[in-house]
């Protein structure tokens, strides 16, 4: 395991034998054991946008996320992990009429998730605290798509302004 979060999730699952690896992959490499794949993401800057400037692209398509050409204009990907937990309570949502993918950022790698993904048309990725977003933008990236941002701060930054959120 990488995380104690993760850790702790593996354990509410029946897991017993969890140990936290902090090495990291650079350390796991040093000491030579085996990586099934060092393939590294492009340099894609991704640029970030504040709670502020999301809510006013979303308020600028309001009820019209769909374009004349049946294109989505806006697609929020939802990366936090709690939403993965089968026990824990859902977290709140950002409030919109957009498209919204909830998925784990491993699963990127999956195709049938990818492709639910619009190529056109911005893809606003959204972690907890927006630490990840760099990571699932650059991957993205690596697969075609050009108009990606992350929500800076994650949802955190959405939350603590006071923007509107739901439950699903």
């Amino acid at each position: 395991m990488f995380s104690y979060k993760a850790a702790v999730a593996a354990k509410k699952y029946g897991y017993k034998n969890i140990r936290i690896y902090n090495g990291g992959l650079k350390d796991w490499k040093k000491s030579g054991f085996a990586v099934v794949s060092d393939e590294g993401l492009p340099n894609y800057k991704g640029k970030f946008l504040t709670a502020e400037e999301l809510l006013s692209e979303i308020s600028a398509v309001k009820n019209t996320c769909i374009n004349a050409e049946g294109r989505t204009r806006i697609t929020l990907i939802d990366l936090r992990t709690e939403h993965q937990l089968k026990d824990t309570k859902r977290p709140s949502i950002i409030k919109c009429d957009c498209p919204i993918i909830y998925c784990l950022l491993d699963d990127l790698q999956n195709v049938a998730i990818r492709r639910l993904i619009p190529k056109d048309g911005l893809v606003v990725t959204i972690t907890e605290t927006g630490n990840r977003d760099k990571f699932a933008m650059q991957y993205l990236y690596k697969h075609g798509y050009g108009n990606i941002k992350g929500l800076l701060f994650g949802m955190r930054g959405w939350i603590k302004p006071g923007y509107q959120t739901e439950t699903p």
